[in-house]
């Protein structure tokens, strides 16, 4: 009995260490919504978000929310928009209401150092 409270004790501890140990994906990206728009948008540390320029199918989106390997987008009245799942450097996902793929990218390219 006390070798299944240790396991599920551990098993605790480990979960909450994977999920500390995981990036804050506030920053700054570009919205791809379905094929033809894209948008500059920024996850604010606050889990807001603003957009640079005009953008107005990505409007809709006002809140993020880390989750397990992803970011939930929802509407300014908490209305869900999108689960984005993390893939290859890009949270990627489609709309709950018309199907379109959304996918999250870093909008800031890296700079190489010299050093």
């Amino acid at each position: 009995m006390n070798s299944l409270k240790l396991l599920l004790i551990s098993s605790a501890f480990a979960f909450v260490a994977v999920s500390a140990a995981q990036a804050d994906p506030a920053g700054a990206y570009k919205l791809a919504i379905g094929a033809n728009t894209t948008c500059d948008i920024t996850l604010a540390p606050d889990r807001t978000t603003s957009y640079t320029g005009a953008c107005a199918p990505g409007a809709r989106v006002a809140h993020w929310q880390a989750r397990n390997n992803g970011i939930e987008l929802s509407k300014a009245n908490g209305d869900l928009i999108a689960v984005l799942k993390a893939k290859d450097g890009a949270y990627t996902g489609r709309a709950f209401e018309d199907g379109r793929t959304l996918t999250l990218s870093a909008g800031v390219a890296a700079v190489a150092s010299t050093h």
